[in-house]
């Protein structure tokens, strides 16, 4: 018997063996494709994109396109006033076709651009110092007459610098961050200087025999000459968290310069010299968005008026314009209607905190 013994044993393993074996368990092949079965689920849903059998050539370029314009939409920023902005593309353009890319192009070429006009003397040289130099303010009877401009990736960014980039408390007269000719609407910041200098001149304008002898203002763009009306007065209040914090400004500066210098590196052109201002990229295309929907939508007579820089919705403007004549310091005998240009000047008054000082008048020439 004990000589059969370990044969009996040999027997028994080599049947557990063999069952083992027709289970499957110990196959890496069965393991492996189990593994794969698991994981093409992943990456199905990961990569939609990924498996291209049976794509034909444009759904292959339209895919490759939306890949694309993702990654440039997670590179947008923050909205002034310290609002997330949704990215202009995200907002509007969703994903496009080259049909209407086509569209778009042709229709622009029907009709001129401004930048296709001819810029005005003044400006030359002007524009050599400063690339975003958007416009002239003058009004006759003060000693408001200075250039005006337009940096939209960072609306303050001229809060306290001089219009050639250096540091200055009085800072440069700037363009609120939306601004078109068909917005109906060109909102300009400045400081109340107690020295009477940038916006100070504007707390005359809180006295109706001031504002009606000083009735007519002048705001050239690059392009033409143009003349406005006194309309009206009034005062408002920023809210507190609306305000942007000196360290937002000074976080959203560094952001430009590093983005500037990574420029200056792709380029070859490395330096350990201060940027200029022809280097420092402060553009944004913000297309046909209106980024303050949502807080017009939202206002429920606060009347935000910051927040009304894109007028071309014609209840907007009405909402506007009501408001405004609301709140009127005093009457001065202009009627606006839709369909009209306002100019809207806004500085800092001490009459509340936070407190605003407004001043809007209608183009008329």
């Amino acid at each position: 018997m004990k000589q059969k013994l370990p044969v009996i044993i040999a027997c028994i393993s080599f049947l557990i063996l063999g069952a083992l074996i027709t289970a499957g368990l110990f196959l890496p092949e069965r393991a492996s494709v189990r593994s794969e079965r698991l994981f093409a689920k992943k990456a199905a849903s990961a990569a939609p994109y990924d498996n291209e059998n049976g794509a034909s050539d444009k759904e292959k370029t339209e895919r490759k396109d939306g890949d694309r314009k993702a990654e440039d939409d997670s590179k947008r920023g923050e909205e002034p006033y310290g609002q997330t902005a949704e990215s202009p593309d995200d907002t509007a353009k969703g994903s496009e076709t080259s049909d209407t890319a086509e569209t778009d192009e042709i229709t622009s070429n029907d009709e001129p651009a401004q930048d296709d006009l001819p810029v005005l003397p003044r400006y030359s040289d002007l524009l050599k110092i400063n690339p975003y130099v958007s416009g002239w303010l003058k009004i006759d009877g003060t000693v408001i007459d200075e250039p005006v401009v337009y940096t939209p990736k960072s609306q303050n960014y001229f809060l306290h610098r001089a219009v050639d980039g250096s540091d200055a408390e009085k800072g440069t007269l700037f363009i609120a961050v939306l601004w078109r000719d068909d917005y109906n609407n060109t909102l300009i910041y400045g400081h109340n200087m107690r020295d009477g200098t940038g916006f100070g001149a504007l707390k005359d304008y809180a006295k109706s025999s001031f504002g009606l002898s000083h009735s007519i203002l002048h705001f050239d763009t690059l392009y033409e000459e143009r003349e406005y009306q006194l309309f009206a007065v009034f005062y408002s209040q920023i809210e507190e968290e609306e305000l942007e914090t000196e360290e937002d400004r000074a976080e959203r500066d560094k952001e430009i310069e590093d983005e500037s210098n990574a420029k200056r590196e792709e380029e070859g052109t490395p330096s350990e010299e201060p940027l200029t201002l022809k280097e420092l990229d402060l553009y944004e295309d913000w297309g046909d968005v209106d980024v303050y929907r949502t807080e017009k939508d939202e206002d429920a007579g606060r009347f935000r008026y910051y927040y009304y820089t894109d007028l071309s919705d014609q209840a907007d403007f009405e909402y506007y314009v009501n408001n405004i004549k609301e709140r009127a310091l005093y009457d001065t005998g202009v009627e606006v209607t839709w369909g009209d240009e306002l100019l809207t000047l806004s500085t800092c008054s001490y009459h509340v905190k936070n407190g605003r000082l407004i001043v809007v008048a209608k183009r008329i020439k």
